[in-house]
């Protein structure tokens, strides 16, 4: 027997550092390979005052909650009141409650009868949304108000299509819930600290949800609390530009550039479009000038194909890439400064294979017969950044949720970024239902403001273009408004004369030298 009594404050967003570095969460491991099929190599459990957490580690990628190349079906069997003589009999426990991750439903063994129950039942979360060989699970301990769980429990995990079990089958795995002290969350403040950021956010709005009569007053009151400068909208299909600025006038007032792209996504701004790409059906591209905020920024929205559609997924986030790279290329269809800011946001719907992530951060194209060879897409030949907003309020990073579905909440919206040239200073998701009454009234907000609003929640980011310095990167060197051949000249004289001052502003691809470099890409822009 294998006895587990410790506790810690996990934070389920699909990645683990926080797993390893807490030296107090112990681990069952099963050294032995017993299966031709997914093998379960290891398992971690520990609590906070609201969530049992489990970890489970395998020797290959899954999909959790769905059909997948590499055939699994995970099943979870918690012995609620570590008694083996009730519930049902599996190994050596009763399990009272069997959680059926790919059919999505529960066995309810705590009283007679063949009781199925959605997941949502049991406050079931678990990331990462795609194919891994790792997951975090949480599982309420107060799902209806009183807890589900003794203070000790058994916990048995089956793969069921190969068979395997961990702990084996002749041992029992116990845990003691420990509640003496868990760190509190700590909750993000959805102000922006730091006048100099630039905040951006991605909104799924459900349907067209800024035009519903219904719903606009609550994201009035969330665009207003969140404040955003550069905003990509998701599902406006039947959503004109015209009532976006209503919704933005409303809640923030002041100027907004808005840019719908057929069939459904908007692009709205504080600053002006310089120009615009319909990178794909469900990608639009912005280069916006930021003004005296900084440098432009290359903002690209995107909307991928929902639920099973693995390979549109992948045929889009392939040209996203090849645009990004034709974009850090000169010629083609476009051609931005060099570490010139990018951001790519949006509901990705990456819920299948996580080739598709893995395309989107380290430009790993798959058709290159359509798109070309790949390459690493941030300035310095580096993977994207990936933004994990966590919420506000909840150790959790999950961005949909609908309880009504058999889906568990799961991460479905990104904000990725080029980290060479800026960074992101603060993230969060919102959800209005988890926050107490004192923070929803000092951000004027409503308990079912998100709820009602869409089942996306606004995921934010708070970007430092400080790297980029105060210069005006735009290539207009003189800073006379335009891009032209006197700015070459004055790149020129100064390479020539060796000049003993510093001349601002034109050190273009950042390299620490103002050198013939710098000249070709000026002209290349001029040319472009």
């Amino acid at each position: 027997m294998v006895t587990i009594l410790y506790s810690s404050a996990i934070q389920i967003d699909g990645e683990f550092s926080d797993w390893e570095l807490d030296s107090s969460i112990l681990y069952f491991e099963d050294t032995i390979s017993d299966t031709q099929g997914a093998d379960l190599l290891s398992i971690s459990i520990t609590n906070d005052h609201n969530f049992l957490f489990i970890k489970i580690k395998l020797d290959r990628e899954i999909d959790l909650l769905d059909n997948f190349e590499t055939p699994s079906d995970i099943i979870i069997q918690i012995d609620a009141d570590n008694n083996p003589s009730t519930g049902y009999s599996i190994g050596e426990i009763g399990s009272d409650y069997g959680i059926r991750c790919l059919e999505k439903f529960v066995y309810d063994n705590t009283y007679p009868g063949d009781n199925i129950e959605p997941l949502s039942f049991m406050q079931f979360r678990a990331l990462p949304s795609i194919t891994s060989d790792e997951f975090e699970i949480a599982i309420g301990r107060y799902p209806h108000g009183e807890s589900i769980f003794n203070d000790t429990i058994s916990i048995l995990i089956k793969e069921n299509h190969s068979n395997d079990y961990i702990p084996n089958e002749d041992e029992i795995l116990t845990y003691t819930f420990n509640d003496t002290f868990i760190e509190p969350v700590e909750l993000i403040e959805i102000n922006k600290e730091d006048s100099d950021l630039l905040r951006v956010m991605a909104y799924n709005t459900l349907n067209n949800g800024l035009k519903d009569n219904d719903r606009i007053d609550n994201f009035v009151r969330i665009i207003s609390a969140i404040n955003p400068q550069i905003i990509g909208f998701n599902e406006t299909g039947a959503t004109s530009e015209q009532d976006v600025y209503d919704v933005l006038d409303t809640s923030l007032g002041g100027t907004w550039y808005i840019l719908k792209n057929d069939p459904e996504n908007i692009t709205a701004s504080r600053f002006p479009f310089v120009g615009t790409w319909n990178v794909h059906s469900k990608i639009q591209a912005s280069l916006i000038d930021l003004g005296n905020e900084g440098p432009n920024i290359l903002f690209i929205v995107g909307h991928l194909s929902c639920c099973g559609n693995d390979d549109n997924r992948q045929d889009q986030v392939d040209r996203f890439t090849e645009f990004v790279i034709d974009a850090k290329t000169p010629g083609g269809e476009i051609t931005i400064l060099e570490n010139t800011p990018i951001v790519f946001l949006g509901d990705m719907n990456l819920v299948g294979n996580s080739q598709q992530y893995r395309t989107i951060i380290q430009g790993d194209i798959q058709d290159t017969d359509s798109y070309g060879q790949g390459s690493l897409p941030d300035w310095d030949n580096s993977e994207l950044e990936d933004v994990i907003c966590r919420q506000t309020d909840k150790r959790m990073a999950y961005t949909w949720r609908n309880d009504n579905s058999e889906y568990p909440p799961g991460r479905l919206d990104f904000i990725f970024y080029t980290n060479s040239v800026m960074s992101a200073a603060k993230s969060f998701t919102l959800q209005t239902e988890i926050m107490n009454d004192e923070r929803l009234l000092n951000y004027s907000l409503l308990l079912n403001d998100t709820k009602e609003a869409s089942d996306h929640f606004p995921i934010v980011a708070d970007f430092d273009l400080s790297f980029n310095g105060n210069c005006n990167l735009n290539g207009d060197i003189n800073n006379d408004g335009s891009i032209d051949v006197i700015d070459v000249l004055v790149v020129v004289d100064y390479i020539i004369n060796s000049s003993d001052f510093e001349l601002e502003c034109s050190d273009l691809n950042n390299d620490g030298l103002i050198d013939i470099i710098d000249v070709v890409q000026l002209l290349s822009l001029i040319l472009n």
